[in-house]
């Protein structure tokens, strides 16, 4: 009886065992967290995420877990897989080599990320496709950089005007991070859609956030605080200035927004930094936050 029950447990072991195998990510996770897309269409290029704790998310690709990691710096990753594009099984995405660009498009970008757990794979595709070989650093680097130019927001005919009062009365808390707009009225951000509903932001840290995770909604207008007179002024006309010796909102590196350039030419000159429009902004912002996250 004591055979029986002992090889009854390790039946139960491997099968339990067999269940929390990574090659269930795609029943257990047949959308993208992040998206919603369908990760057994996009199995190539998929990817496990697995939390302190052992909770666990599935994205579509590295461009949804750059997202999601943005999104949710609360949580610690202690294991990332992706899938290995040339047989498509799971392996460990910081030991993987990574293929930047070639001739494929990539998964929800334009510049293609791919992993491969041998080395002589991912030079064949280089051959075959293009691309160059990259370690995990470098792929995550480069899909956070390419998010501004796959969220490219934009220009709308007519500029519409907003008239509400008080947008930090409207939204007096970022929806992303939570905090106080009234507090850092100087950075805030209000974004304005085509249905005429509104996200109200802290900073462009998190408006960059909305823009990657709501990509397939332009904006028809966003506004910004004036670093100086706390007025909302359109963002695309504002001059920027990045970089200086004050930290920024939510980021290390200071964005910060004028409605005149010499206004912000005198803050260049009492703090430092560089005058430049928004699209560079936004670029500079999706650049920081592998430099916060990694």
């Amino acid at each position: 009886m004591r055979k029986i029950a002992l090889l009854l447990l390790i039946v139960c072991l491997l099968i339990a065992a067999d269940y929390g195998k990574p090659a269930d990510d795609l029943r257990e996770h047949r959308t993208c967290l992040t998206c919603g897309m369908d990760r057994q269409k996009h199995r190539l290029s998929r990817m496990l995420l697995i939390y302190d704790g052992g909770s666990t998310g599935g994205t579509c690709s590295l461009r949804c877990t750059a997202v999601d990691m943005a999104a949710h710096r609360e949580k610690t990753i202690t294991r990332m897989l992706v899938a290995d594009y040339a047989t498509g099984k799971l392996v460990d995405a910081w030991k993987a080599v990574w293929v930047i660009g070639g001739a494929k498009t990539g998964i929800m970008t334009r510049r293609a990320k791919w992993a491969f757990e041998e080395k002589d794979a991912a030079a064949k595709f280089v051959r075959e496709h293009g691309g160059k070989l990259a370690v995990y650093d470098e792929a995550m680097k480069a899909a956070f950089g390419d998010m501004a130019g796959d969220v490219t927001l934009p220009q709308t005919r007519k500029t519409p005007v907003y008239t509400k009062k008080n947008d930090v009365q409207t939204h007096p808390d970022c929806k992303y991070c939570g905090m106080d707009r009234r507090r850092f009225d100087f950075s805030r951000m209000l974004v304005l859609q085509d249905d005429s509903s509104e996200t109200g932001t802290c900073s462009i840290h998190c408006t960059a956030l909305d823009r990657a995770l709501n990509y397939e909604k332009p904006p028809r207008w966003i506004g910004v605080g004036d670093y100086g007179t706390r007025k909302l002024i359109n963002a695309r006309k504002a001059y920027w200035v990045i970089g200086g010796d004050r930290q920024g909102v939510m980021s290390i590196r200071g964005k910060w927004a004028f409605e005149k350039r010499k206004e912000a030419e005198e803050y260049t000159r009492d703090h430092g930094g560089q005058i430049h429009g928004f699209d560079a902004a936004l670029q500079a912002t999706f650049e920081d936050m592998w430099e916060i996250l990694r």
